[in-house]
């Protein structure tokens, strides 16, 4: 399932906001508890009927190109990927793609995403009217 939102700030910015793997419960749901669990692992406990599922997964953060993915090689649940696009100065959009666990409701993905995009949105806005987002720094 995929899903885009535009974002109120530059694809660089924003990009700073979703890579800080250290506050990633900022913007993803409620819901959903994660924390690092090694060099670009994270686990993530998800809410289900019959209990929380755990999982970890890689992360693979690619600057050049705004993007990171996420996933298991032997497991392609609860794998994904979220992609930061220039639009405009000021203005960018965020598309994440999401597979959820076994026996998890389309709607149920769809509603993560969507709170999650809801979240980064406030989260990117908040920071810019306080001026959080004011750097345009390179990345080496």
């Amino acid at each position: 399932m995929t899903r885009s939102r535009s974002m109120p700030a530059d694809a660089e910015a924003v990009f700073d906001v979703v890579s800080d793997l250290d506050n990633l419960t900022t913007w993803l749901p409620g819901s959903v508890e994660v924390e690092l669990s090694g060099p670009n692992l994270i686990k993530l406990w998800l809410p289900r009927r019959t209990g929380d599922l755990e999982v970890e997964r890689r992360i693979d953060i690619d600057w050049d190109r705004l993007r990171i993915r996420w996933g298991s090689e032997t497991n392609s649940s609860c794998s994904g990927s979220l992609r930061v696009l220039r639009l405009a100065p000021g203005r960018s959009a965020v598309s994440v793609t999401l597979s959820g666990p076994p026996g998890t409701a389309r709607s149920t993905v769809s509603a993560w995403i969507e709170e999650s995009l809801e979240a980064l949105e406030l989260v990117i806005a908040t920071e810019r009217r306080n001026g959080g987002m004011v750097h345009q720094v390179a990345r080496c």
